[in-house]
């Protein structure tokens, strides 16, 4: 279905707009695919099972915090918070890291190894789905047109992302 017809758009759009509609509405399908056939019946966020494939795949002593983040998916994603929940769920566990006292790494427990196979087949069946409707071509046109903005947008990004300010105590209220 055309674009403008999906979201009811009757005005003309700048080019730069469409693609960024289009990009962001196949994100929202893709996405919500995956949440309905994949995640949602196991209890499971995207991210989180984002976070138990990179440990699958990892060192026997598990990874860093700051090690995970720069694998996810999701660049800005609260990977603590995320490890936390996986935690309390029995499928990471986390130890000391003896060459940083302030770190601690982070392994994928037996519990979560299994979720990860369970999951594994349905979200292997789930990708082989995606790319369907095309043909070998289409699908090296496509990745390469994704990886040519990936690179454009990684760059842009790079010059304006700044450490965030420090923030200042919080100070008690008197009643």
């Amino acid at each position: 279905m055309d674009l403008r017809k999906e979201l009811h758009i009757t005005k003309a759009l700048d080019s730069g707009h469409e693609v960024a509609l289009s990009i962001l509405l196949t994100r929202e399908y893709v996405g919500r695919l995956f949440e309905v056939e994949v995640f949602k019946p196991s209890g499971l966020t995207d991210q989180q099972y984002n976070l138990l494939r990179i440990l699958k795949g990892g060192p026997e002593e598990g990874y860093l915090i700051k090690e995970l983040r720069c694998r996810m998916i999701y660049r800005f994603a609260d990977v603590p918070r995320l490890v936390d929940r996986l935690l309390k769920l029995g499928l990471v566990e986390k130890r000391p890291c003896p060459k940083d006292r302030r770190g601690s790494r982070i392994r994928i427990t037996a519990q979560g190894l299994a979720l990860e196979v369970e999951l594994r087949d349905k979200h292997a069946a789930l990708c082989r789905h995606l790319d369907q409707c095309l043909t070998g071509p289409e699908q090296a046109a496509l990745l390469a047109t994704l990886e040519k903005l990936r690179d454009d947008y990684r760059s842009r990004l790079a010059g304006t992302l700044r450490p965030a300010p420090a923030r200042k105590p919080r100070t008690k209220r008197k009643a």
